[in-house]
């Protein structure tokens, strides 16, 4: 989902905290939204509620039979 929201532009990637990590991207740690190695982008609540908001504010449709 993420990847398709950045195609198009309804969200844009953060500054990285740390810019020496944001080039790690093999660490399977390594959160593509944040740029820096931390937890799975899944555990991301930041994140999360950003794409809940877009689909409050009805920017996005959220299809709920595809979230797992």
């Amino acid at each position: 989902m993420l990847d398709d929201l950045l195609e198009k532009g309804v969200i844009e990637l953060l500054e990285p905290k740390h810019p020496e990590e944001a080039r790690r991207t093999i660490d399977p740690k390594y959160s593509c939204y944040y740029r820096v190695i931390g937890h799975l982008l899944e555990k991301y609540i930041t994140l999360n509620e950003r794409i809940m908001r877009l689909a409050n504010d009805e920017r996005i449709i959220l299809d709920v039979d595809e979230i797992t």
